[in-house]
């Protein structure tokens, strides 16, 4: 864990404002400009857990047809998961089932597997980060070597929303599908240390250097 803290701290030191600036500039306020700020006005609750039963009771009193999920790193339990009559549908940051688990984008990048910074939304299953996948796709207009993880990340599934209404519509008609995708191999990632960090910082200097010397020789 001394390695992971090592990232936290000089992640949130040095890099987070950056990050968030430019996500703020680039992402957020423009999205904002044309769509508007979204507000929340159903109901809400907070609980001490995610599996709280009081958690089940408020989703069972409402009834709802399907729930989504992001960002959480709770298990959802089966008695969750059923409540919704369509399921529960996690909104990952990442490309399943090559990216499960934390800090998706990071490890692509860290990976140079830069076709695999992108979005997903599953239908969860007993498994953590899986179950049949109903929309997939890329970020857009990104770029690693400026752009970090949490900037990668949030775009990604600003990047996902079109694709989300029209699953929306589609569960709504029943006519939603999931997706037929073979051959990826499912790994699981967990919180980057300062070493895999560095490790990544490497690998993009590398690649962008054997990039230009490959231009160079045309």
């Amino acid at each position: 864990m001394f390695d992971e803290t090592l990232f936290y701290l000089y992640y949130h030191s040095l890099l987070n404002r950056r990050d968030q600036t430019a996500l703020r500039r680039d992402v957020i306020t423009p999205y904002h400009a044309e769509h508007g700020v979204p507000r929340w006005t159903g109901d809400e609750m907070f609980a001490g857990h995610l599996n709280a039963p009081e958690v089940v009771s408020f989703l069972r009193h409402r009834r709802p047809d399907v729930a989504f999920a992001m960002c959480v790193s709770d298990y959802f339990r089966k008695e969750l998961r059923a409540t919704p009559k369509q399921g529960v549908f996690l909104w990952h940051e990442g490309i399943t089932p090559e990216y499960r688990g934390l800090y998706s984008p990071f490890w692509a990048v860290h990976n140079l597997e830069f076709e695999a910074i992108g979005y997903t939304v599953l239908c969860m299953d007993d498994a953590v980060d899986a179950g049949a996948v109903y929309v997939q796709g890329r970020a857009q207009n990104v770029d690693p070597l400026r752009h970090g993880h949490l900037y990668l990340g949030h775009k990604a599934i600003i990047d996902s929303l079109p694709a989300v209404a029209r699953l929306l519509g589609e569960l709504e008609a029943g006519t939603a599908r999931p997706l037929q995708r073979a051959g990826g191999i499912a790994r699981a990632y967990t919180y980057p240390g300062l070493s895999d960090f560095i490790r990544q910082r490497w690998r993009l200097w590398a690649s962008a250097r054997k990039a230009r010397a490959q231009s160079a020789k045309g």
